[in-house]
């Protein structure tokens, strides 16, 4: 019977046991997404600081996505120049200017987190907190 109950015992604190790795999650602030692509670009944020970046990645992907209307877009970051990023209504909004020198403006997600690397290691900031993005060249 005793051994009945540690089995018992141990089957329900297993979960909580494995679960434990995975408390310090993959916003761990040495690791960035992997792309296939890499671009740079330099960030501004709502306090002014700039940090300038290589690896950059929005969740892990190369495009800027929004909404506009009723449709999902996407813009890869090689017809980026700048994006502004600015708070209207509730609403993330950017402003995208392409390297053609055309303007879009989307609708944002402001849970995303943009990452990079930088000289001196890692960088990760909510995309709500940044005025700028500009790609490099």
């Amino acid at each position: 019977m005793k051994r009945l109950y540690m089995y018992f015992l141990i089957m329900l604190f297993v979960p909580f046991i494995l679960g434990m790795g995975s408390m310090t999650g993959d916003d761990s602030p040495d690791k960035i997404p992997v792309t296939e692509k890499k671009f740079s670009a330099t960030f501004v944020d709502q306090m002014d600081v700039v940090t300038r970046c290589t690896e950059v990645s929005i969740e892990g992907k190369t495009f800027v996505e929004g909404v506009k209307g009723e449709g999902t877009y996407t813009i890869p970051f090689e017809k980026i120049k700048s994006v502004g990023f600015f708070l209207k209504d509730g609403k993330l909004k950017g402003l995208v200017l392409l390297r053609n020198n055309n303007r879009d403006e989307l609708i944002l997600n402001k849970d995303y987190k943009v990452y990079g690397r930088t000289s001196y290691g890692t960088f990760q900031i909510g995309i709500l907190d940044l005025r700028k993005m500009i790609m490099g060249e």
